[in-house]
């Protein structure tokens, strides 16, 4: 008796098309879950840079209620008198506004205090004074200025940048200041 083998070969062709359709979905898979990190990843260092931002803005208020005068707007670094037509504010947008010199320290603003091995810069420009009366919808309570009726406020423009931890992430805050030299209890030169 004869054995006729028939095989073509169909079944090892077939076997090496599903093979191949699977290899195809498991690398389409893990290029959408390293897609996917990336993006968490960029998401996580950008709010780490908005929460260094954040606490720079927080200190950058105190710096300006530590003021005894405004006479450092216009005379020191990362102080610009806005109320003066001579004076140029840098431009927050253009990265040479932030660049460091030789020693680390910025050329046009302020190096804050370090979180997570990130130094916030910031700047300030001076508005000029504004009267608020005890209508008036401001964030302060008027009693710890020593009286309830209107009040004169020096106002100021901060600009606050900060990188995230990986420094691939970058943030800008703008915030505007209402305050007196001299802190709580002083007044105006």
């Amino acid at each position: 008796m004869r054995i006729v083998n028939r095989q073509k070969g169909a079944a090892l062709l077939l076997s090496l098309v599903i093979l191949l359709v699977l290899t195809l979905l498991a690398v389409s898979g893990m290029q959408g879950s390293i897609m996917q990190e990336r993006m968490s990843t960029a998401q996580r260092d950008g709010m780490f840079a908005l929460e260094i931002a954040e606490t720079a803005m927080r200190e950058a208020e105190a710096t300006l209620d530590g003021l005894s005068d405004i006479t450092d707007f216009g005379s020191t670094t990362g102080f610009y008198d806005g109320t003066d037509p001579n004076s140029t504010v840098p431009s927050p947008f253009t990265a040479a506004t932030w660049d460091l010199d030789g020693s680390g320290d910025p050329d046009n603003a302020v190096k804050g205090s370090t979180v997570n091995g990130v130094d916030p810069l910031f700047m300030f420009e001076y508005k000029g004074k504004v009267t608020v009366d005890p209508e008036a919808q401001l964030p302060r309570d008027f009693s710890q200025y020593g009286g309830a009726g209107a009040a004169e406020f020096d106002y100021a423009r901060i600009l606050v940048r900060t990188a995230g931890p990986s420094g691939s992430s970058m943030r800008l805050l703008e915030g505007f200041y209402v305050f007196q030299p001299g802190g709580l209890g002083g007044g105006n030169p």
